[in-house]
């Protein structure tokens, strides 16, 4: 292939004779087109950055504008509020002071009938009594000191007979040893004296024995010293040979490791290339899960950002996990009368209710907490308020299984508020017994429904068509699971509770005061805690879903799945403790189907109360994004748990791969070495049994000299046999009798200590029971003096009783009057309590109203800032990718001019181009015609190139040419332009004497 800058041999020979260009050559070209491209995508790059940025900018703008506006129209609504809380806070001021003065007034009514009353008969009655209680507890105290010292004197008796008979056990042992040790004395003397006589016998004798025991010894050692020696031979002698077994052992056991270890390599590569591919495949699902998961999550985040757009906005929702639909569906119409299936049924919908159950939890709401609620006088808003909360919850589940959603209706309330009612007039124990169903049926016919009666033609009290019921205890409610189970491993589980049951149970979590739990009052977000935990144990129990098929729809109540469902939630507290003496309050969930009203004259069917807001899309998306979320995240997980999987097992394979070429190398080694080994066994082999038959020969003439030697021994030991068993019976007997004077002295020393221990502990025995004969004594005397009292204090009681009981009698008037002053007292306090708490909370109210105005006009203030801030990037980033694109097109016109010039035609039967140039001469050969410059010192003759196929230039390529010549001066003196650069410095006089003008190039660019 030619050159690109082959074409430049064609340009005039005076220029290059002149050293215009010196050497451009094929590799530096390249590297110029290289340099070219990387900038250029680099430029790229920064445009398509900034580009982004303008985008990301633009819609921070919109959203900022967005926000403005809404702030905007939200200031009217602040302002409105911030006068009815001024007004509220008003109203609530006036009561207080005129509380604050009914106080003041009870206040002294009280001090006043107080000031009447003579309270002393009343203080004596109490000190008599304080008096006769002090004495009953002394004389009870020291009948009880009397019984404990009569213990330990019983104890002390004992002890001291005890140590009575140590004494006297341990004196009898002593006298008994002293005894012993005199009889012992005169045996160890005796047998001193028959030693002494026998050993001087012995002694000569003594001495011939260890002169000849030492030469049988002698014989022995050297015998041994060479049996030591031929030991050793043999054993290297064996040593070798096991050595050359061993290691030809070794040789063949490191081949067949070679050859197995080799095979497991191959085997280890070709599993590592399948692992590879099965992680690169699970990787590309997972990133597709991750990706969907992502997208599912920032979805959820929006919706649920907009959702708590409001400071104090707090979004509870209810999912359905897609395992509890599905079961739902597998067992629906399913025939359950075999013991077998119902087992299996309850098995699959508790392991899908736990699931649910531990996927929903209620969030609270820290402003709700503040706002409390009369259950015995509940307000209507406060009753829409619950309702709406509840039964949007329960048709947040019924719209995620596909059936209609139920209608909040006021004859639905008026019913269920009937129903709550009727609980409470009849203190209808419901966790004893239930429903009420025939007040529920005597009511349903009083609304136009339909009814159950049997054939006695009361009410019917089998059954109902209504209610699902929740019972709970007045202020309980369970805590989230995972503090249950902290609080089971913490504190401990005795009844083996389940996780489900840890789950379901109640715990106590009334916050509030003692008056407020007698009046039946709780906050907001308890009551809504209680409403979400209803729904939430119906559709989610663990051991009956029943309630599940009534707020749902299915199985057997599944003729409400479409339609109308008019609906509503009640509230009741019962009157008095149930049977296991707790308060209950019942939530009555009430749905009425469209196919139950018989007069809707008298159950309007039309009164509906709407549930939906502005924002019922935004919890629908973030409802079913959570879904998504909840359903994706697990399988994610599962997938890289599998990549994990197989990422432990490429690694455990490369490891083995590894561990594997190292063994191979090992292996190898050790086969070398098994061979060095086996050489040097075979050599010793070869000497050692020469040996060891020397040392065999010199072993027979040592056992021989050792043998005479202990024959010698043994003859003169047999010889003086009588005197040695004389001598070692002497010294026996003298031993043994020495033992046992010694061990007889050593029980003496016992025996004495032990005489001493038991008169110590006689004495401290006998001076304890003089103590407490003593205390005891002082005791008695005590409870006399005690006695005396007591009865003197009954006497005192008695009197002042009977005076108290003659003031009482006579000064009724004055009692009844102090008693209604403290009662009035105690209502009007309540009173201003009450009055100064509102008077807070509507001041609080009033500065939250005012707090909010402030904040949305600083917000309204900083989204304007911000506004101008993005405009005034907006123009930046404007100017700036607009002269990035002009500069990336005059680098796209170089380009061009650059590709024109490739396109040049040169000569066709150019054979050689020779780009080596000397001081004033150049040369290019062609078949043709030959190439020459003369150098002279005045002149420069320039001779033109010519050939069958002149060069020539398309029109394109003018057209480029002018535009360069054109703004020359504006192109970047950067190596991407180098070409561009040569091209407008030299090509001008070649163009020139081609008939196509002149190119006036620059002559003072340089390369960079």
């Amino acid at each position: 292939m030619k050159s690109k800058n082959s074409k430049l041999m064609y340009v005039s020979a005076a220029v290059l004779a002149a050293g215009a260009v010196a050497g451009v050559n094929t590799q530096n070209a390249h590297a110029a087109e290289v340099q070219k491209q990387a900038d250029k995508n680099a430029a790229q790059k920064t445009i398509d950055q900034n580009q982004k940025d303008l985008t990301q900018t633009q819609d921070q703008l919109t959203k900022a504008q967005e926000d403005r506006d809404n702030a905007v129209r939200k200031t009217s609504d602040a302002q409105a509020n911030v006068l009815t809380a001024d007004s509220n806070n008003q109203s609530a001021q006036n009561v207080l002071a005129n509380a604050q003065d009914q106080l003041k007034t009870a206040q002294d009514a009280q001090a006043k009938a107080q000031a009447n009353y003579d309270a002393s008969y009343e203080n004596n009655v109490k000190s008599a009594q304080n008096d006769v209680n002090k004495a009953n507890a002394a004389v009870q105290s020291t009948h009880e000191q009397i019984n404990v010292q009569n213990a330990k004197q019983a104890e002390a008796l004992n002890n001291r007979q005890g140590q009575e008979a140590a004494l006297k056990t341990n004196t009898e042992t002593l006298n008994k040893t002293n005894e012993e040790i005199s009889k012992t004395q005169g045996q160890v003397q005796q047998a001193q004296k028959t030693y002494d006589d026998v050993n001087k016998d012995y002694q000569p004798v003594k001495a011939e024995l260890d002169k000849q025991a030492k030469e049988a010894d002698d014989a022995q050692k050297a015998a041994q010293e060479n049996v030591k020696e031929l030991t050793q031979a043999q054993n290297e002698l064996k040593t070798a040979q096991d050595t050359a077994n061993k290691a030809a052992e070794t040789i063949n056991n490191a081949q067949a490791k070679l050859n197995s270890d080799t095979e497991a390599l191959n085997g280890a590569k070709s599993e590592l290339s399948s692992k590879q591919k099965q992680a690169n495949d699970l990787t590309s699902q997972r990133d597709q899960v991750a990706k969907d998961l992502q997208t599912a999550q920032n979805k959820m985040n929006t919706a649920k950002a907009e959702l708590d757009a409001d400071k104090d906005a707090v979004v509870n929702t209810m999912v359905m996990p897609q395992v509890y639909k599905d079961t739902m569906k597998k067992w629906s119409g399913k025939d359950l009368s075999k013991q077998s299936d119902m087992d299996q049924y309850e098995k699959e919908m508790a392991a899908a209710s736990w699931i649910g159950w531990t996927q929903n939890e209620y969030k609270h709401n820290e402003a709700e907490k503040n706002h409390m609620v009369d259950l015995k006088h509940m307000s209507r808003a406060d009753q829409i308020e619950l309702n709406k909360f509840g039964i949007d919850l329960i048709n947040q589940l019924r719209t995620q299984i596909g059936v209609d959603p139920w209608t909040f209706n006021e004859s639905a309330l008026d019913f269920a508020n009937a129903i709550a009612n009727r609980y409470v007039k009849d203190d209808w124990d419901s966790d004893k017994d239930g429903h009420d169903s025939a007040g529920i049926n005597e009511l349903a016919h009083q609304y136009g429904l339909n009814y159950g009666i049997p054939r006695d033609g009361k009410y019917s009290n089998d059954g109902q068509y209504y209610e699902n019921l929740m019972t709970d205890r007045f202020g309980w409610t369970e805590i989230p699971f995972e503090q249950a189970k902290a609080n089971a491993d913490k504190f401990g589980n005795p009844y083996d509770y389940s996780d489900q049951e840890l789950a379901y149970n109640d715990n106590n979590t009334y916050t509030h005061s003692k008056d407020d739990y007698n009046n039946r009052l709780d906050d907001m977000d308890h009551l809504k805690n209680q409403v979400y935990n209803t729904v939430k144990r119906f559709a989610f129990n663990y051991n009956e879903w029943l309630h599940a098929y009534g707020i749902l729809s299915q199985r057997y109540l599944n003729y409400s799945a479409k339609g109308k469902n008019y609906a509503a939630i009640s509230f009741s507290v019962k009157p008095t403790p149930d049977h296991w003496g707790f308060d209950d309050m019942d939530i009555h969930v009430v749905n009425v189907h469209e196919s139950m009203v018989l007069d809707p004259k008298v159950f309007n069917v039309n009164a509906n109360i709407p549930l939906t807001d502005d924002k019922s899309e935004l919890k629908k998306q973030y409802t079913d994004n959570l879904v998504l979320v909840n359903t994706l995240t697990p399988k994610k997980s599962n997938l890289d748990n599998q990549i994990n999987g197989l990422t432990n097992d490429i690694k455990g394979l490369n490891t083995r791969i590894s561990d594997l070429t190292k063994s191979i190398s090992d292996t190898n080694k050790t086969l070398a070495d098994a061979k060095a080994t086996k050489a040097d066994a075979d050599k010793k082999i070869a000497v050692l049994p020469d040996r060891v038959q020397e040392l065999k020969d010199k072993q027979a003439s040592l056992d021989k000299a050792q043998s005479k030697a202990e024959t010698d021994l043994a003859t003169y030991q047999a010889k003086n046999k009588d005197l040695l068993a004389q001598f070692n019976a002497a010294k026996a007997n003298l031993d043994k009798l020495t033992a046992k004077l010694n061990d007889l002295n050593s029980a003496k020393s016992k025996a004495e200590s032990a005489v001493a221990e038991s008169k110590a502990n006689l004495d401290k025995a006998t001076s304890e029971l003089s103590a407490i004969s003593s205390h005891l004594d002082e005791l008695k005397a005590k409870l006399s003096t005690a006695k005396t009292t007591k009865e003197q204090a009954d006497a005192n009681l008695a009197k002042a009783k009977a005076a108290y009981d003659e003031y009482v009698s006579t000064h009724k008037d004055v009692i009844d009057n102090l008693n209604k002053a403290n009662a009035e007292l105690a209502d009007k306090t309540k009173a201003y309590n009450e009055a100064k708490e509102d008077a807070a909370k509507t001041d609080k109210e009033y500065q939250a109203a005012q707090d909010e105005l402030t904040k949305l006009n600083n917000h309204i203030e900083d989204l304007s800032t911000a506004i101008t801030n993005y405009e005034s990037k907006i123009k930046q980033l404007n100017t700036t990718i607009n002269k990035q694109k002009a500069g990336q097109k005059r680098a796209a016109l170089d380009a061009q001019i650059n590709k024109a010039l490739d396109n040049v035609s040169a000569p066709k039967h150019t054979v050689t181009t020779t780009t080596s140039v000397q001081a004033g001469t150049s040369s290019s050969v062609a078949p043709e015609v030959a190439v020459s410059t003369t150098q002279r010192s005045e002149v420069l003759t320039n001779t033109v190139v010519k050939s069958n196929n002149a060069s020539v230039l398309s029109p394109q390529t003018k057209k480029l040419v002018a535009q360069a010549n054109a703004s020359k001066n504006s192109l970047p003196q950067t190596g991407a332009n180098d070409k561009l650069s040569v091209f407008a410095a030299l090509a001008g006089l070649s163009l020139a004497s081609l008939g196509l003008g002149s190119l006036a190039g620059d002559k003072k660019r340089k390369r960079n």
